[in-house]
């Protein structure tokens, strides 16, 4: 009994052993009014949650480049409109983004890049 328990204690302070997996559903961009729109569409939205947070990051810096955090002031993830507050965010061309939307179950992921 005791090793079983052992075992169990083990397997439970270091984790599942095959690792830590995100799903990452799909997220789309657009410029809107010369600003970038990042949102789901109906299609992939799984549920209608609160935003946790917005981040982007640029695979050039390898880095994030801009955060923002929804949890003081919860926003709904809505088929379709933008995610308020990045339209201040500057894309540069030539660059490749990636921009991860949170919300307290799911995961979205949009990538994209700035022709130059």
């Amino acid at each position: 009994m005791k090793k079983i328990l052992i075992i169990a204690l083990l397997f439970f302070l270091t984790g599942c052993p095959g690792g830590d997996r995100i799903n990452l559903y799909p997220a789309q961009w657009e410029m809107r009014n010369s600003e970038l729109c990042i949102f789901v569409d109906k299609q992939h939205l799984i549920a209608n949650e609160n935003i946790l947070d917005l981040k982007i990051w640029d695979y050039a810096r390898q880095s994030f480049v801009y955060e923002k955090s929804y949890a003081l002031n919860p926003i709904m993830l809505e088929a379709g409109k933008c995610i308020p507050g990045v339209g201040g965010f500057t894309l540069i061309p030539g660059k490749s983004y990636s921009a991860m939307i949170r919300t307290p179950l799911h995961a979205y992921e949009a990538r994209f890049d700035k022709a130059m």
